[in-house]
């Protein structure tokens, strides 16, 4: 990766104007028949998806009222990808309002109206995108109606116009206009760049799967594809009259060979989930179908895989065995989540399956889906498709903050820790005693309905003291380690009655 002081940007005058933000980059990413290059070096990366790093989906409150993550939840997936390798991130596509969702906060707020906290949250995830040096693909809808995200026939309704014609409405299209150039011409109010001048943004993506709409509403594919191929086309051509740097991803749900052929689109994307194709009746062995999609595409554009997962194992290690010894550009494994700014970690549950979020570097409640063992091979892979060694484990960063909750203690945990230790004494000048080591903070097993309950939305009691007088106060501390190091001990904080 080649980093710059101060960023050329293929002769534009870009300069990111807040002080902490670096690295800076030099070049935005282009593309040389079906490879990815940054400047004159290919770029390929593995890493994982990242679809709340823009707006908290789960464990929202019962009133469907939410927050946008703060600095410290950004800063904490980003430090999660960097620590397996990861070179780029997905988001998740930017949310449109729905009357279901109640006061659930989202990026598109009426027609043509946008929330500027939203975007102010998406400024800082593309200028910190910088910092870590990871690159964004950011999907502009879903064309799901994902309950607090919601998609294309949402943003209809907003239009005034029934659901479908997001496709081929005039009026819909002109209002999807108006957002997509908001968006490209927004100027970030952390680093001062101009969306479309912002070399930390990988790609941009027509949207999030749009093969899914017939199929999600019992619509004849048939008819509906060539729709959504005319939408497509006639967007990215948009799209392109506005920023002419970044490429271009299409969405699927059309004939790829249209894809390939036109000249607005960069990017080929494949989504490829063992459970869900297993609930298809489709081929749920994924490495063929990476295969056959790479064969494809060769030598007329790259091809992403840039959502897998929810499988075995052995099934996604070879896919990404195959990703990389084919040629494909990159992939990223679905998803992780952040830690809580109040405590612990956000959950999601993907599909009632038995995998859940991703949590770096794994913990033993991630046994079901072998969460540490496919961190670990993902680390592996996304240094072997870089073609370089790896870099020793860091310490955990930041030191951690303990928390009171309930009868014991939650506590903001440090990205990278495999445990925490919690000493006490009873006094700020110690001497300190060790109460508890080995502390894990992923804790949740079994998330299926987790994130749906109303208990969801309070940060969890993570450890209690039981071997305190319940008539006597001590003071806490708390650190973070792994085998890189530990942190310092976090500030001290006094408790009385700690015992049930």
């Amino acid at each position: 990766m080649i980093l710059a002081l101060i960023m050329l940007g293929l002769g534009i005058g870009l300069q990111l104007h807040a002080q902490s933000i670096k690295p800076r980059y030099r070049y935005f990413i282009t593309r040389q028949a079906d490879k990815l290059m940054e400047g004159e070096k290919e770029f390929r990366f593995f890493g994982l998806a990242a679809p709340n790093i823009q707006q908290n989906e789960s464990q929202i409150r019962a009133d469907r009222s939410n927050r946008f993550p703060d600095e410290y939840e950004i800063r904490d997936i980003f430090s999660g990808i960097q620590r397996t390798g990861g070179l780029a991130t997905r988001t998740f596509s930017l949310s449109v309002y729905s009357p279901d969702d109640k006061e659930m906060p989202v990026y598109i707020t009426a027609r043509r109206t946008y929330n500027e906290e939203a975007f102010r949250c998406l400024d800082r995830v593309i200028a910190l995108a910088h910092e870590y040096d990871i690159r964004l693909i950011i999907p502009f809808i879903a064309s799901q109606s994902f309950g607090g995200i919601r998609g294309v026939d949402e943003f209809s309704t907003l239009s005034g116009k029934p659901k479908g014609s997001f496709w081929t409405d005039e009026e819909v299209k002109a209002d999807f206009r108006h957002f997509l150039s908001f968006v490209l011409n927004r100027k970030n109010t952390v680093n001062g760049l101009l969306y479309k001048e912002d070399p930390a943004i990988l790609c941009w993506q027509m949207g999030n799967e749009f093969g899914s709409y017939p199929g999600d509403r019992g619509l004849d594919y048939q008819t509906w594809s060539p729709l959504i191929q005319a939408w497509t086309i006639e967007m990215a051509a948009y799209i392109k009259q506005i920023d002419s740097n970044h490429l271009l991803m299409e969405a699927g749900g059309v004939d790829r060979k249209a894809m390939l052929d036109d000249p607005n689109i960069d990017l080929i994307s494949d989504h490829l989930y063992e459970y869900w194709n297993r609930m298809g009746g489709r081929d749920w062995w994924l490495a063929p179908i990476a295969k056959a999609a790479r064969a494809e595409c060769k030598g007329i554009k790259p091809l992403l895989i840039d959502e897998f997962g929810l499988g075995s194992t052995e099934n996604l290690s070879e896919l990404m065995k195959t990703i990389r010894e084919e040629g494909i550009a990159g992939g990223l494994i679905w998803s992780i989540r952040s830690h809580r700014r109040d405590g612990g970690w956000y959950y999601h549950n993907e599909g009632g399956t038995p995998v859940n979020s991703f949590h770096v570097p794994g913990f033993s409640v991630g046994f079901a889906y072998d969460e540490t063992r496919l961190l670990d091979i993902l680390t592996r892979e996304s240094y072997l498709i870089r073609g370089i060694d790896p870099l020793p484990v860091t310490k955990p960063a930041p030191t951690p903050v303990l928390m009171k909750q309930g009868s014991g203690f939650t506590w903001r945990g440090s990205a990278g820790a495999a445990f925490y230790t919690i000493e006490r004494s009873e006094s700020t000048e110690g001497p300190w005693k060790v109460v508890a080591t080995g502390l894990e903070d992923s804790v949740i097993a079994d998330v299926t309905n987790f994130e749906y309950t109303a208990a969801a939305s309070e940060p969890l009691m993570l450890y209690c003291d039981e071997s305190a007088q319940p008539d006597r106060g001590y003071y806490y501390r708390i650190k973070a380690v792994n085998a890189g190091g530990e942190t310092d001990w976090s500030a001290t904080i006094f408790r009385k009655n700690t015992k049930p």
